[in-house]
């Protein structure tokens, strides 16, 4: 939030800043056009990077359920045997 908080206040300063300049309206469409360009990549950035980040944390959290899984059912197994073998060595 704060991000793009910033990010629409910079390109609102920056075209207020573009208007009130003493430029011909052709330079300034052009100015405000190379800025509207930088803010669109630099935006773009920003989610490509975040998206890479949750890609990242996701697999990181697949991982980390496929190991617990695993060591919950080993310890599922070693009770299961345990109690078979501990069953079987009991005298009826």
């Amino acid at each position: 939030m704060k991000v793009t908080s910033f990010v629409i206040g910079l390109g609102v300063g920056a075209a207020v800043a573009m208007l009130c300049a003493p430029r011909s309206g052709e330079e300034t469409r052009q100015a405000l056009g190379q800025r509207a360009e930088r803010g669109r990549r630099f935006v773009e950035d920003r989610a490509n990077e975040s998206r890479d980040t949750a890609n990242d944390l996701a697999g990181r959290g697949r991982e980390l359920v496929n190991r617990q899984k695993s060591a919950v059912t080993s310890a599922a197994q070693a009770a299961k045997d345990t109690y078979v073998r501990e069953s079987q060595a009991k005298p009826a």
